[in-house]
């Protein structure tokens, strides 16, 4: 029996970590959007917009980039942000909360002028009508992440998000092998 309980707590843990992992793969390509559509110099949050745009990383934003649901709505993007993108330094407690909820949440609005809020949770895949569009994506999303030591081929896409899921999991054994020193002492 016990056996069972732990291959039943393997698997929710393996479940967990490739939630989380998808999370922060989400997180970072909204990220890049809402980065590139800041950049971008588009006059307006719509297709119109987009199409007299001067920027070719527009076309991105002219509803053919979208995001699926966990309801299976398709919603297409014009434009995006985290609705909380900030860190919040007052003190240890404020500052570890704000970072477990900083850019978990995102507004999209829609070529048709909706607007949707939603966490990146509820989102099970982002849809492009074309691969040039996935391509442009990476390339913003490097040259957001990239300082003057970098080069663009130095992480790849997606590479931020296991890494965070991985220093994050690291930072748990720490502490959970520093309680067990604590107990044992």
């Amino acid at each position: 029996m016990a056996s069972r309980v732990q291959k039943t707590s393997a698997l929710d843990d393996l479940t967990r970590r490739r939630e989380v992992f998808w999370q922060n793969v989400v997180q970072e390509i909204l990220n890049a959007l809402s980065v590139a559509a800041g950049s971008g110099g588009r006059l307006s949050a719509s297709a119109g917009g987009a199409a007299t745009s001067p920027s070719p990383l527009d076309e991105m934003f002219d509803g053919r980039m979208a995001v699926i649901t966990r309801l299976g709505q398709r919603i297409p993007i014009a434009d995006v942000f985290p609705v909380f993108a900030c860190s919040v330094e007052a003190n240890p407690g404020d500052r570890e909360v704000s970072t477990d909820v900083q850019c978990t949440v995102f507004q999209i609005h829609t070529p048709g002028g909706e607007v949707f809020t939603l966490p990146v949770h509820e989102i099970v895949a982002v849809h492009s009508l074309s691969e040039e569009l996935v391509r442009r994506m990476e390339e913003a999303s490097q040259a957001g992440h990239m300082d003057d030591s970098q080069t663009p081929d130095a992480m790849p896409f997606g590479f931020a998000a296991f890494t965070s899921l991985a220093n994050a999991e690291r930072a748990r054994h720490r502490e959970e092998d520093e309680g067990e020193e604590a107990e044992g002492a």
